[in-house]
């Protein structure tokens, strides 16, 4: 073997993370620290500043999960990739919301690179929420940036010999109506299938919630892009924008919440997450980080 299967592995990874950062990102996003990961039903998730070296730089991990290499489509395992650059892209260029939240500016940020958000991973499911899946856009960013790198020859060097199962279904891109069209191996609409879904007469209308795609009539078992809250270590865990504050008293007005009796609350540095505990409304920094602690929610 002349090879060394941990590079070979790794860099194939690399390389499609580098190559959507160019095409998705504009190159904005940072170097990442690339793992793999076996948590069951998770395909990937990202930790941000999850390392650190002797000089104190702090570095994010993107982590996917190897046992859906060898049954799965390359579109859903970058799918997978480009879900957590997204998340990375929100902790270094916009603001997370609490703890495992998909806030409003995710989903906007997913939606231009060409993933829709859904709860389901279809659509008309929920667009923000804690578990969510998404879904290609027909044409959009992400599908002609995936089509060219796959037909450019990328492949996975090394696979799980136990892999998770999945059903031989076609692999799906959906058009602005919402219609399910099936896509060949280089990612190209099947011509065929892409007429019969027009001729379906499956519309959506203002009430429509779902979906029911002509094609194919199973659907893959859901698979979380990333881990549930309670596994994950957090992007950022604090209230900044209209469309958090927004979603953060709708949430209140559900559950209400009040502050420990104390009056103190948590500050925290999305850098290293070092944390301290304060009065409401103080003006916080980390000095290490050179960055503004917020108030935890």
């Amino acid at each position: 073997m002349s090879e060394k299967p941990t590079s070979a592995s790794y860099d194939a990874l690399l390389e499609a993370y580098d190559y959507f950062n160019r095409s998705l990102f504009g190159g904005q996003l940072p170097p990442v620290l690339l793992t793999y990961h076996r948590q069951r039903k998770v395909m990937g998730y990202a930790s941000i500043g999850r390392w650190v070296n002797n000089k104190r730089e702090y570095v994010d991990e993107l982590a996917v999960n190897p046992e859906y290499f060898a049954k799965y489509p390359l579109m859903e395992i970058c799918q997978t990739l480009c879900h957590e650059m997204v998340h990375i892209w929100q902790a270094h260029h916009g603001t997370p919301s609490r703890r495992g939240y998909h806030n409003a500016q995710w989903a906007q940020k997913m939606t231009l690179i060409g993933l829709m958000p859904s709860a389901t991973g279809k659509p008309g499911g929920a667009k923000l929420g804690e578990w969510l899946m998404d879904y290609v856009l027909l044409d959009g960013a992400f599908h002609k940036a995936c089509r060219q790198f796959l037909n450019q020859g990328f492949s996975l060097p090394w696979v799980d010999r136990y892999p998770i199962f999945r059903l031989d279904l076609p692999v799906l891109a959906f058009d602005d109506a919402g219609i399910a069209v099936e896509l060949d191996h280089r990612l190209n609409p099947k011509a065929q299938r892409a007429v019969a879904a027009m001729k379906s007469g499956h519309a959506i209308t203002s009430t429509a919630v779902t979906v029911s795609p002509p094609v194919p009539m199973s659907w893959p078992e859901p698979v979380a892009r990333d881990l549930p809250p309670d596994f994950s270590e957090p992007l950022a865990h604090f209230k900044d924008s209209p469309n958090d504050a927004f979603e953060e008293a709708l949430l209140l007005e559900l559950n209400p919440r009040t502050r420990p009796k104390s009056g103190r609350v948590k500050y925290t540095c999305k850098v290293c997450h070092i944390q301290v505990w304060g009065k409401p409304g103080l003006n916080l920094g980390c000095n290490d980080c050179d960055q503004v602690m917020r108030e935890v929610i």
